[in-house]
């Protein structure tokens, strides 16, 4: 899995779906792609599974927009990405224990479950 919060979670989503689509998933918080995103050209020359797409998104962001990410969202969605957004009211340009929690939710059921090794 690899993701990130604002200009981390548009890095990981273009080395997710741009070089690395081996991946169990991808989060971005408060993240977004700009319209011309070469992700996006990418993604309209490719025919692969791809990793499933987190993403969490503040209502009340003034630094990267919501409607950004939404757009994003939809965009992604409609090259073939398996997508969720989680909207959060009144939320700025932060992380909420919520999200952390979801986010964590969504990575335990990602990733599979190591057995434990006897010594």
């Amino acid at each position: 899995i690899l993701g990130g919060f604002s200009m981390g979670g548009g890095m990981a989503m273009h080395l997710a779906y741009r070089f690395h689509q081996d991946l169990a998933g991808v989060f971005a918080l408060s993240s977004f792609l700009n319209k011309d995103s070469a992700v996006y050209q990418a993604l309209k020359k490719d025919e692969s599974v791809l990793p499933e797409l987190f993403q969490c998104h503040g209502t009340a962001d003034e630094l990267v927009l919501y409607s950004w990410g939404e757009e994003t969202n939809k965009m992604l969605k409609s090259l073939g990405v398996s997508t969720s957004l989680h909207t959060f009211p009144n939320l700025n340009h932060e992380l909420s224990r919520t999200e952390i929690e979801k986010l964590r939710t969504w990575i335990v059921k990602k990733l599979p479950v190591e057995s434990t090794k006897a010594n």
